[in-house]
């Protein structure tokens, strides 16, 4: 005998039907049953592409009194629904992958406390509340975290005609907010990190160390950055030739040139000269793979525990990002003005280069001299400030 053929959802909630058409693809519905017809209940349309919302939409729909009506007042919208629609729509979809992440986060712990609650029935003293008993319980970094992807969804919410114009409750709200991280690394808290990350075999972390340290970029920057985007150039109207760095940085979308410091060609001089013009620049020695997020994050804290246990002990406190901030305090500290530091950053306004300019392009000069200006201390410096 042939087998039925296997079900989208293996525990459906009542009235929840699917059927497979002619074509291959799979009709999803909600059936409302006889007394909910009589009450004015019609059937309703959902998406087999989306299984989790179509399930929890089933299920509010058996919850309603009387079924689902044939079209649903604007004021019967809850907080899963409205999460529901906003990441699918285009405004979502145009945020980058790091953005995204951040806010699938928030509003995971958003379903969790609100999602059955109607959009319409939030108030001003309810947002405070909830604030409040965050910045008790989770620090003010993750109440005001929590209270900013609220009040997106607030103003998604606005657009969509599920709350009235204005009426976000999570506007005005005297939320504070927190000042931000001020470490930097020491020279020899870098040297450390180098030095560990050799010891374990994670060469490419050390690498990473000291591009973000010396280049100023980050983590997700360095960990997808390609060994093509890696050239030698002669300057015209300057003698000899200079490594550069062509990215998209990927929180901001804008591009940058980058002149490479000495001691970055120097730590890159084996995957410079023998990488693939088409591969990553850095791979994961145990794995043999690019890094991903996650991975690199297990893979660097290793290498500041080992650090810190061969007598590192400052590093404890030390993150990842904080090396990039490192960058902006050593090419300060060498002479860089404020500007050429943000060319390099990318938190300047920065337009895209084509190739054909980037010999003499400005923003790789002003960059250069912030890479530059880099200098580690001299042995007789050291000796002044004992």
């Amino acid at each position: 005998m042939t087998k039925p053929p296997r079900r989208l959802v293996v525990n459906p909630p009542t009235g929840l039907r699917e059927r497979a058409r002619a074509d291959g693809t799979v009709r999803l519905w909600w059936e409302p049953s006889a007394a909910a017809r009589a009450r004015g209940a019609r059937p309703v349309e959902l998406d087999a592409n989306r299984l989790t919302w179509s399930v929890r939409k089933a299920t509010e729909l058996n919850r309603e009194p009387g079924g689902q009506k044939t079209r649903a007042a604007p004021v019967g919208q809850t907080i899963n629904l409205l999460i529901d629609d906003y990441t699918t729509s285009q405004r979502y979809r145009r945020l980058r992958d790091a953005t995204r992440k951040g806010y699938d986060f928030n509003f995971r712990a958003i379903r969790a406390k609100w999602g059955p609650h109607l959009v319409a029935d939030f108030s001003k003293p309810v947002m405070a509340t909830w604030y409040e008993t965050l910045f008790d319980d989770s620090g003010e970094w993750m109440a005001l975290s929590l209270l900013r992807s609220m009040s997106l969804l607030f103003a998604h919410a606005e657009l969509r005609g599920w709350r009235a114009e204005g009426s976000n409750p999570c506007q005005r709200l005297g939320m504070s907010v927190p000042k931000g991280r001020r470490r930097v690394a020491s020279w020899a808290e870098l040297d450390a990190l180098v030095a560990a990350a050799d010891r374990l075999g994670y060469h490419s972390v050390g690498h990473a160390c000291v591009i973000s340290t010396l280049q100023g970029q980050r983590q997700t920057d360095i960990i997808t950055a390609q060994r093509g985007d890696f050239r030698e150039v002669d300057l015209r109207g300057e003698d000899g030739t200079i490594w550069i760095w062509q990215l998209t940085r990927s929180k901001r979308g804008n591009a940058g040139t980058l002149a490479l410091h000495p001691e970055t060609i120097a730590r890159l001089a084996d995957r410079l000269a023998n990488g693939p013009e088409n591969g990553h620049l850095l791979i994961d020695e145990r794995t043999g793979q690019p890094y991903s997020v996650d991975l690199f994050g297990h893979r660097f804290v290793e290498v500041r525990t080992a650090a810190i246990k061969a007598g590192c002990a400052t590093l404890k406190d030390m993150q990842f990002r904080d090396l990039r901030r490192t960058f902006g305090a050593f090419s300060r500290a060498g002479g860089a003005g404020k500007d050429d530091v943000g060319d390099v950053l990318g938190n300047s306004a920065a337009v895209n280069q084509h190739l054909a300019d980037i010999y003499m392009a400005p923003q790789l000069l002003t960059g250069r001299r912030a890479v530059a200006s880099i200098q580690r201390p001299r042995a007789e410096d050291e000796r002044k400030k004992a």
